[in-house]
């Protein structure tokens, strides 16, 4: 009877471990055929808004350059307050 029950246990993990590869083979099989590439290169197509540039000023201020459609916005993000410093700067294409 003791035997039956290693032999079960046994079993069990053997086939916990081959869901396991069998999933980490299908996340693998996925990847290379480009599935998880198609879908995030079409989500970047559709992005209208794109932060160009961060530069810290100090330790609570950045200074960001912010790029929407066909015009950036200069901000001063900060603790206290945020400001927009130069508002519709044409984008050099």
């Amino acid at each position: 009877m003791e035997w039956a029950l290693f032999l079960k246990a046994v079993l069990a993990l053997a086939f916990v471990l081959g869901l396991m590869l069998l999933t980490l083979w299908a996340v693998k099989y996925l990847e290379v055929r480009g599935v998880k590439n198609r879908f995030m290169r079409r989500l970047q197509n559709e992005r209208r808004i794109d932060v160009v540039e961060v530069k810290r000023i100090d330790a609570r201020n950045s200074l960001v350059l912010v790029r929407r459609d066909d015009s950036e916005y200069l901000l001063v993000l900060g603790s206290s307050q945020n400001l927009v410093l130069d508002a519709n700067i044409k984008v050099k294409k």
